[in-house]
């Protein structure tokens, strides 16, 4: 099991990140911003933690953190059924 809860970047297409490897070929994808810090940052982290000197968590947060910065990850509607609980739980309040 991964360290870190699986996301989804949005590039040419949606790409699901669930372990280092995925994040590793995320960042050799066309990015919009190729040489931003949080990107290149987020790079040597992977390499470190393929290498055994960081931890997954360290490196996946440098990645969340770039993909973050460039505006590829977004947050699906909710659904029917949680807008439904939404409302009762205010309802509630």
């Amino acid at each position: 099991m991964p360290a870190f809860i699986p996301i989804t970047i949005y590039l040419d297409r949606p790409i699901l990140v669930a372990s280092i490897p995925d994040a590793a070929k995320a960042l050799q994808q066309p990015w919009p911003f190729m040489d931003k810090p949080s990107r290149l940052e987020a790079i040597r982290m992977i390499e470190e933690c393929l290498a055994g000197h960081c931890t997954q968590q360290a490196a996946f947060d440098a990645f969340r953190t770039a993909a973050s910065e460039q505006g590829l990850l977004k947050r699906k509607p909710p659904s029917e059924g949680l807008r439904q609980f939404d409302g009762v739980a205010e309802d509630l309040m």
